[in-house]
């Protein structure tokens, strides 16, 4: 005998940044229990605090979802102001205007406000010490937040991927394709996160029998260097039968990547047991959505076409 289904109350919901990778999942996710709002980079200028007031001015909502942000990691830090402006400015006039409507705001923050120096996963109550531009415009984001309501969210994710626009895991897919010899940072340390297993988890704090406030870490379980992600992610594509050219990839000092020029946390990987303790629910393993979702992916099927000659 099955159990009831108690149905979720309808929400009046702003998404803001709906047209990222993030943003559209929680669209498709929300949009059929509740009323969503999906607001774009055309709607609001997260650089304009005229153009965000007089996007939320006319709107009623109950809670307000904020993914949008700037997260090119090198770009904010050689454009400071435009980072912070994006990044910390904006959820603040955001969450001024969210708060005088008495509307809930979840913020998606980041593992880059830690400086990597913990050998353990972090917990919430660690205290943040971001070492780059973009990390430090994402904590200050966290803290004009929480101090418009501390009855706020602020959600920390990392490493994100999933369906809609290539991530890592389609990054380098396609070069394991193109390339037999391939490199990757080895101690750098983080956490994957699918965005459909965020959005599930998300669903626990915000529609639950009370609404989450103050700080989550939300993320797969296990944590992996950067190196061991990308060798499942090509090892998968050649179990499906890819034409995987790169066997072992090798591992690097990530300080040793010329590219990088903001420094990155070596450790960023982040504990989940918080939100276990809250929901009842433990975040499965990487492997599993990394695998479920490169098997339904583009990138994939693009492959696959091409090892067909179609």
């Amino acid at each position: 005998m099955s159990l009831p289904v108690t149905p979720v109350e309808r929400k009046r919901i702003v998404v803001v940044g709906a047209a990222g990778r993030l943003g559209a999942t929680l669209l498709e996710s929300l949009g059929n229990e509740h009323s969503v709002i999906a607001l774009t980079r055309a709607q609001m200028d997260l650089t304009s605090k005229r153009s965000i007031a007089d996007a939320l001015a006319p709107l009623d909502y109950d809670l307000l979802l904020l993914p949008a942000a700037l997260t090119l990691v090198d770009y904010c830090e050689t454009h400071e102001q435009e980072a912070f402006s994006v990044n910390a400015e904006a959820p603040r006039v955001i969450a001024e205007v969210s708060a005088a409507k008495g509307a809930h705001i979840t913020y998606f923050s980041t593992d880059f406000v830690f400086d990597g120096n913990k050998r353990e996963p972090y917990l919430e109550t660690d205290v943040p010490g971001p070492i780059s531009v973009y990390g430090a415009s994402k904590l200050k984001g966290e803290e004009y937040v929480l101090a418009a309501s501390p009855g706020n969210l602020v959600v920390r994710v990392s490493w994100l991927f999933g369906p809609g626009k290539a991530a890592f895991p389609e990054w380098i897919v396609d070069r394991s394709c193109s390339e037999s010899e391939l490199t990757l940072p080895g101690d750098k340390i983080g956490s994957p996160t699918f965005s459909s297993d965020l959005v599930e988890y998300l669903n626990a704090l915000l529609f639950g029998a009370n609404i989450a406030s103050g700080v989550f870490h939300l993320c797969n379980s296990n944590a992996c260097t950067w190196r061991d992600w990308g060798q499942f992610c090509i090892d998968t594509a050649r179990e499906a039968g890819l034409p995987v050219k790169a066997g072992h990839i090798q591992g690097v000092p990530v300080d040793s990547v010329p590219a990088f020029v903001a420094r990155r946390p070596v450790n960023s990987a982040m504990s989940t047991e918080k939100f276990t303790s809250v929901t009842g629910i433990r975040p499965r393993g990487w492997q599993e959505s990394v695998r479920k979702h490169l098997l339904q992916s583009d990138c994939f099927k693009k492959h696959q076409y091409l090892e067909k000659g179609v």
